[in-house]
């Protein structure tokens, strides 16, 4: 199966590269989804069916190679580390070192693709981390404001936002927009001001001042005064026995519109019910011979808005199980099978199926910050008002903080991974720009302000992947 021509390019101009690899190598699916989101051109071979293997050397070849392998243009190859995760994962769910060591792999990758990885200056006014609708927002809003704007992406810009197949109850679409067509606009308005946005990339270590000293995989080093933190959220696991073994053999997490198309005529499931599932459960449903919706509760009302809980309803191929939950996954190679448990009556039944798509609830991507920002108990981050609200030993300063403000000051937090947020994309796009004007308002209160130095939470550098002991989990 091939995804591009040997013609085509890649963003820098350089011919497509090769990925080798099966649909169940670990991380095979993220790894497709990072190269089609940032338009990467490139051919996609299964080693066992791939007609162009023999002419690669067959199996032999990949004697003792990991996969996915990257082969570029000039014969170079890329081989994963050995303890390589999928692109979405947190360090909470996989552990620090296959977290830091796939980071590393993939800001390499993002590199030797041709993809922007190195900042051109050596201090920038603002540092935005995330490049989803509220990055990506906030980089249009900065940037056009005469700030000197760099933005940071692990993965594509667009964040979780950028792989839905279709927003319908965003203002000023009334037929709806893709999340990537939406993201790619949003991208392209913020480079045009003149923001750097670098992809593939996180900080791996920060070393706390004013300014702050951030440093990448990479080695590249630079200054920033002011943050604005939105790296999204991920979707949260689904502890059942036997999903983790098939994840990417037919298990995905999220709805990546490109997966979709590979289950045509297939028996789909879809475990979910905010509107992220009922979305893709509408995509699923062009290209699957059916799709089984899978609610824990009892109506989907509750969670969903109400245009697309009657698209559902008018889709004759989309059945709605309610008060049902996966109790388990069967296959080999591959999924073959669910177990639905009945929440009210504990009943199980055996549902075959093709793929399930895993979409039930985030959890914030803010594991690297844990003990320099401020978050609740679920992980989400802490700022403004919330801050003083039951322990104000963590804001260093005599005035209040800033809504959006962190405990940290002039760092601001914006879109669905801060407390209290509303998870839409709409109040996503209107916190990027409230945190622009805040930053505004931030440097005219600290011309006058007496800064607290060295306060506890910035006693020693602060290391978000780099600085976690071998073997941590």
């Amino acid at each position: 199966m091939t995804n591009a021509s040997s013609s085509a390019a890649g963003p820098a101009g350089a011919p497509a590269p090769s990925v080798i690899a099966r649909r169940s190598s670990p991380g095979a699916a993220e790894l497709r989804q990072f190269l089609t989101l940032n338009g990467v051109a490139h051919r996609w071979i299964d080693p066992d069916s791939d007609p162009l293997m023999p002419l690669l050397g067959g199996a032999a070849a990949l004697e003792g190679k990991r996969l996915p392998l990257v082969v570029f243009a000039d014969g170079s190859e890329l081989e994963p580390p050995e303890q390589y995760r999928d692109f979405h994962a947190g360090m909470d769910a996989i552990g620090a070192r296959p977290y830091l060591e796939t980071a590393c792999w993939r800001a390499e990758l993002a590199e030797r693709l041709g993809l922007p990885t190195r900042p051109a200056r050596e201090e920038y006014d603002v540092l935005i981390i995330g490049a989803g609708p509220a990055g990506l927002t906030a980089a249009v809003y900065a940037a056009s404001e005469g700030l000197t704007t760099l933005v940071l992406e692990r993965t594509a810009p667009g964040g979780q936002a950028g792989t839905s197949a279709r927003i319908e109850n965003y203002p000023g679409f009334p037929q709806g927009i893709s999340g990537a067509d939406l993201a790619a606009a949003i991208h392209e308005q913020a480079i045009r001001f003149g923001a750097e946005i670098l992809i593939g990339v996180e900080i791996s270590q920060v070393k706390p001042g004013s300014p702050y000293v951030c440093e990448l995989p990479n080695g590249s080093v630079f200054r920033t005064h002011i943050a604005v933190v939105a790296p999204g959220v991920q979707y949260r696991r689904l502890d059942a026995p036997g999903i983790e073994r098939l994840v990417g053999s037919g298990i995905h997490y999220g709805s990546a519109p490109a997966e979709a198309r590979t289950y045509r005529g297939g028996q789909v499931a879809v475990v979910g019910a905010a509107n992220s599932a009922g979305q893709a459960a509408i995509d699923l449903a062009q290209h699957a011979a059916h799709v089984t919706l899978l609610v824990r509760g009892d109506s989907l009302a509750k969670s969903m808005s109400h245009y697309l809980t009657e698209r559902i309803e008018a889709t004759a191929n989309i059945t709605v199980r309610l008060n049902s939950r996966v109790a388990g996954a069967d296959g080999n190679a591959r999924l073959e099978a669910l177990v639905i448990a009945d929440t009210e009556t504990g009943d199980e039944i055996r549902l075959p199926t093709d793929a399930l798509f895993i979409l039930i609830g985030a959890e914030p991507l803010t594991n690297a910050s844990e003990g320099w920002l401020k978050r609740d108990e679920h992980g989400f981050l802490m700022t403004g008002a919330d801050l003083l609200r039951d322990d104000q030993s963590g804001w260093p300063l005599q005035r209040d903080p800033l809504p959006l403000e962190s405990n940290q000051p002039g760092v601001f937090v914006a879109g669905d991974v801060r407390h209290g947020s509303i998870k839409r994309v709409a109040r996503a796009v209107g916190e990027g720009s409230m945190a622009i004007t805040l930053i505004h308002q931030y440097r005219r209160l600290s011309e006058a302000e007496q800064r607290i130095t060295d306060p506890p939470a910035r006693a020693t550098s602060v290391v978000l992947v780099a600085n976690k002991r071998e073997g941590d989990q």
